[in-house]
């Protein structure tokens, strides 16, 4: 049995996850925003006594950020296997020309600031450092392989490619420790979502199922060694450009 801890966990990608996990027989710590309406039993009806446990963490607060991180580590013999940083936001249009400061803002804080932050606060507060460090970021943050045709994705675009650097660089940081975290990004694909669910004027092809997608992000986590720290990937399993 694995521990997963997942961030962002009450809808989409991060709702998938710990569902497979639980499903898999595997233990699941979850994040939400709201928990007062978004528990175990209201998201996950099927999960065993004590199989799963839910935190508060919102990316646009840094203290909770850090108060999240210090609750986990001050859990008794909690040895986390797998962390995957999911929160995110998409408000469409997003363009460069057009955009408000307050746009520009929220999405770099939930997208960037807002995941980096919490795993510094795990890393610093867990006993026992995770096996991997698993950031859902996307095609669009990626500089080498720029996307023309996303119109209106200005901020989220940047805030994927902010994160993508960052987490660059906090690979780089932890291997100069001798540190035996895996730190990774993957694109989970294009995802059916209620993010995705917008109206963009354009076409988006190869769109795929929630489970297709995690299952394959979750092959990918648990196929990488410590070599592949600081690297790139799809959900397909394929090393992506920075």
């Amino acid at each position: 049995m694995k521990t997963w801890l997942i961030v962002g966990a009450s809808r989409g990608i991060g709702h998938e996850f710990v569902r497979q996990a639980l499903k898999g027989g595997d233990r699941v710590i979850a994040t939400v925003r709201k928990p007062k309406v978004d528990t175990v039993s209201s998201l996950w009806p099927t999960a065993q006594p004590g199989q799963c446990q839910v935190f508060h963490c919102d990316m646009l607060d840094g203290t909770s950020i850090t108060h999240f991180g210090e609750e986990v580590g001050a859990i008794n013999d909690t040895v986390i296997d797998h962390i995957v940083l999911n929160a995110g936001v998409l408000q469409y249009p997003n363009r460069a020309t057009e955009m408000s400061y307050a746009d520009f803002q929220f999405h770099l804080q939930t997208n960037t600031i807002g995941p980096i932050l919490a795993a510094s606060s795990l890393l610093r507060n867990l006993k026992t450092p995770p096996k991997t460090l698993t950031f859902i970021s996307s095609d669009s943050g990626s500089v080498q392989r720029f996307r023309p045709e996303e119109d209106g994705f200005a901020a989220y675009a940047a805030s994927k490619a902010a994160l993508n650097q960052s987490l660059r660089h906090m690979a780089a940081e932890l291997h100069r420790k001798d540190s035996e975290v895996i730190v990774l990004a993957i694109h989970p694909g294009e995802v059916k979502t209620d993010m995705a669910n917008v109206d963009l004027g354009w076409e988006v092809e190869g769109q795929i199922e929630v489970d297709e997608s995690v299952r394959g992000c979750v092959k990918v986590i648990e196929g990488r060694g410590k070599g592949d720290t600081g690297t790139f990937w799809t959900w397909e399993g394929e090393q992506y450009p920075w």
